[in-house]
């Protein structure tokens, strides 16, 4: 490892292995602190006490670093290659290029200068963008009070625990023609509502659930009915009031003895229930839900009315697929009502019939979801007025005080929110297997062939800390392989400067402090192996004295002393259950109706007891040999 660094070859260490997280929410008395300090903020924004999500030192320091970026080197866009090409990490042989250990493989030519035209006008891929959009979540959810754990979004990107670096890729996306760069071996926290770097994996998993439903449903020739469902809403309802009142209502609208009744009248297979929320200045939170209702093929009625026409017979289960949906949204709007809510007949719920397969699917990842699949927060939304929960978080970072309120309203509410599930019974009439959504895993988004580098844990994490990672991510996009190095070496002097600001050791220092202690742990290690290996020997040892004493099992002549050793075998055998003394007395009558040898009844107590514990412990695994009768025999003759 190079000290001034802190980043190793790609070969030098195995790939981690990630453990799914375990995760505590808060106490109750603490939501209840945390709701009522929110109600405040939410029924006055305008009088809301100040709230900076980060210290002011901070910022003022993330500015400078950013002033002065244009300073370092990095490799020009023009040099990154497609995958499979030069340029992208290669996992293969090393070199030593500007004091820094990168892997090479034939595009090692030293990285050109930027200027700060040039790197201003670089963004990078949408990778870096979620990452740095994750840097400014993390800090809106820290949690009010000091040893309170905030969500598990703050923890995502660490290393995992025990690792000892994280893996850099580099790869072309083909779909989106992209060069994105990628880390390993970290904690993922898997929230698709908080984390928006977990988000579009996650996304994706669920789209391709969603696409094999469909598929299987228009395969078998059904259809699906795509319903909207919204309520009437205003900025005084908090996005607790409206949730609950919109999935109650959904929830009762598929759960009563009618849905049972309309699933066998309209053919009604199941439905897939997809959350969206928005916020607006003027109404205040929007949630709705987008829901696919799939109804199965044809039915035998409608095949004889099609008479062999296959445009009738489309048209025929098409209206029955529209009638299903409809009927969700009459019934859904009738609980809405009866739950106290209001909701328009004109535009309260939307139905329609989707065109095929990809409609359907595609359908199901819209609003939220769509940034998730595209990875980037949009930069226009439908309404001025209209934000995504992303919008919402990028305003609060900048110091809206009401953004910041309505975020830590969204942050303790959509959490643990389902969204696109799909039922065991649903699956199992389509015949298809959908993997469960769990939280907490990594996500296995690269291959070891796209390794370009690794960065040891401590120095990562510090990354992290000082909000870095994705300024390294976006250096790496730019430089490629060749630029590696240069982009830690760049990373780490902003590191400093940040680390100065906080009166923090510097990344130097750092390493040369792990590096003593690691050989500490080395020194600890050897000397430990070293006592394990006498032991061992001293347990071989023990061994074969201990094979060699238990001989008499084997090859026994009816002696007093054998007997006696027999004896307190069968003391020790039986003593767990009788005790001692209240076994001795019918051994030796055993005994000595066995072998017609008589022995003490306190030798044979004494030679129990005496038994050393690796014998002890030799007899617990192989139980006490009780001799055959043709041994018994033999003894007898001898004797």
């Amino acid at each position: 490892m190079t000290p001034a660094l802190g980043h190793i070859p790609a070969e030098q260490t195995p790939q981690s292995v990630t453990k799914k997280c375990q995760h505590s929410s808060p106490s109750d008395c603490a939501k209840a602190k945390h709701k009522t300090f929110l109600e405040l903020l939410f029924d006055d924004p305008a009088n809301a006490p100040a709230i900076d999500p980060y210290a002011e030192g901070e910022r003022r320091v993330c500015a400078a670093v950013t002033a002065r970026t244009d300073a370092g080197s990095a490799r020009p866009k023009a040099a990154q290659k497609p995958a499979g090409t030069d340029g992208l990490g290669s996992g293969g042989a090393t070199v030593r290029s500007g004091g820094a250990t990168v892997p090479h493989r034939g595009n090692g030519d030293h990285p050109l200068l930027l200027s700060s035209q040039e790197i201003n006008g670089f963004k990078g891929s949408s990778t870096v963008q979620r990452w740095t959009m994750l840097r400014k979540i993390q800090k809106l959810c820290k949690p009010e009070n000091d040893g309170e754990r905030g969500p598990s979004v703050r923890g995502c990107g660490m290393p995992r625990e025990g690792a000892p670096h994280v893996n850099i890729h580099l790869r072309y996306g083909e779909q989106t023609g992209e060069l994105r760069a990628g880390v390993s071996g970290i904690y993922r926290c898997g929230s698709p509502w908080l984390c928006s770097t977990c988000a579009p994996a996650k996304a994706l998993k669920r789209a391709e659930g969603v696409q094999a439903a469909a598929d299987a449903t228009y395969k078998r020739g059904g259809m699906s009915a795509l319903v909207i469902l919204t309520a009437s809403h205003s900025k005084k309802m908090s996005l607790a009031d409206v949730r609950k009142l919109v999935q109650d209502a959904s929830s009762k609208a598929r759960k009563s003895r009618a849905w049972v009744k309309a699933q066998e009248e309209f053919g009604i297979l199941g439905a897939i229930c997809g959350p969206e929320v928005t916020y607006s200045k003027e109404n205040g939170w929007h949630y709705h839900q987008h829901l696919s209702v799939l109804t199965d093929g044809p039915t035998a009625g409608e095949i004889a009315a099609a008479g062999g026409d296959a445009e009738k017979l489309r048209k025929f289960v098409a209206a029955r697929t529209q009638a299903a949906g409809d009927w969700l949204a009459e019934t859904y709007k009738e609980k809405i009502r009866a739950a106290g809510g209001k909701v328009s007949d004109k535009h309260g719920c939307k139905v329609r019939v989707a065109h095929d397969a990809a409609d359907a699917s595609e359908y199901m990842s819209k609003g939220s979801m769509a940034w998730e699949v595209a990875g980037g927060h949009k930069d226009e939304t439908k309404a001025e007025a209209s934000m995504t929960p992303w919008d919402i978080a990028l305003a609060a970072d900048a110091g809206d005080k009401s953004m910041y309120a309505r975020w830590r309203e969204y942050m303790s509410v959509m959490p643990g929110t389902k969204s696109c599930v799909i039922s065991a019974p649903l699956s199992e009439k389509l015949g298809i297997v959908v993997e469960d959504d769990v939280e907490g895993d990594e996500q296995v988004l690269h291959e070891n062939d796209d390794v370009v580098g690794r960065v040891v844990s401590p120095l990562w994490k510090r990354w992290m800390r000082h909000g870095l990672a994705s300024t390294f991510l976006l250096r790496v996009e730019y430089g490629g392989e060749a630029g590696f190095a240069d982009a830690v070496e760049q990373t780490n002097a902003d590191s400093d400067v940040i680390g100065k600001e906080k009166e923090e050791e510097t990344v130097t220092d750092m390493l040369a402090r792990l590096d003593v202690q690691r050989e500490e742990q080395t020194v600890a290690l050897l000397t430990r192996l070293e006592q394990e290996v006498v032991e061992w020997r001293e347990a071989a040892s023990l061994e074969r004295a201990a094979v060699k004493a238990y001989q008499h099992r084997f090859d026994l002549t009816a002696t007093p002393a054998n007997i006696v050793e027999i004896a307190g075998e069968r003391i020790r055998q039986r003593a767990d259950a009788m005790g001692q003394r209240a076994v001795v007395a019918g051994i030796v009558d055993e005994l000595a109706e066995s072998y017609g040898v008589r022995i003490a009844e306190s030798d044979a107590l004494r030679v129990a007891i005496a038994a050393p514990d690796w014998q002890r412990e030799i007899e617990a695994i192989i139980p006490g040999r009780w001799l055959s009768r043709e041994e018994v025999a033999a003894l007898r003759m001898v004797a």
